[in-house]
């Protein structure tokens, strides 16, 4: 059995040691030189723009939301329910490559940004295309209003109970 592995390891380093074929040797400096790097980093541009053709397949709108959920259900089993929970505040809508999420205030569009890169590489490898973006949008309908004067406070008490008008006029009160 020994024999067999020292067989099969003597097999494997020839398979990997590099025979140089010194017959056909061409000077770097030659013309003829000079033609065999061009034809060998024309094969190497080539080669490259097949893999990015590759890289870039289209997907729809169902397939980006399914693979989203799917990732939100490997971050609660890893125990990244805030991380999950702020997938959950917004729909993604599929823009051609670009997935644009809608979040309520600043501070929840910072915290996804910066623990993102996860998810991008999630669906980059899943969905098969590398030109995957996620654009974030901060959409803040709440802004309080700040009340001042007492005018100011009264009239917002008005609108909350209009019985304080009659409030006011049964005990004679002044603003």
């Amino acid at each position: 059995m020994e024999e067999k592995v020292e067989v099969k390891i003597e097999q494997i380093q020839q398979k990997l040691t590099p025979t140089i074929d010194t017959s056909n040797r061409v000077s770097s400096l030659s013309i003829k030189g000079l033609k065999q790097k061009a034809d060998v980093s024309n094969l190497a541009k080539s080669e490259t723009l097949s893999v990015g053709e590759y890289l870039a397949d289209p997907f729809s709108q169902e397939d980006a939301i399914k693979h989203w959920n799917d990732y939100i259900e490997i971050l609660e089993t890893k125990g990244k329910k805030l991380f999950a929970s702020y997938m959950r505040l917004s729909k993604p809508v599929l823009m051609g490559t670009n997935i644009l999420l809608e979040f309520p205030n600043q501070g929840s569009k910072e915290d996804f940004e910066n623990t993102n890169s996860e998810l991008i590489s999630y669906l980059k490898t899943n969905l098969r295309n590398y030109d995957v973006k996620i654009k974030i949008t901060v959409i803040e309908t709440y802004k309080p209003k700040v009340i001042y004067t007492n005018e100011e406070k009264y009239k917002h008490f008005k609108e909350l109970n209009p019985n304080i008008e009659l409030f006011r006029q049964t005990f004679e009160l002044d603003l």
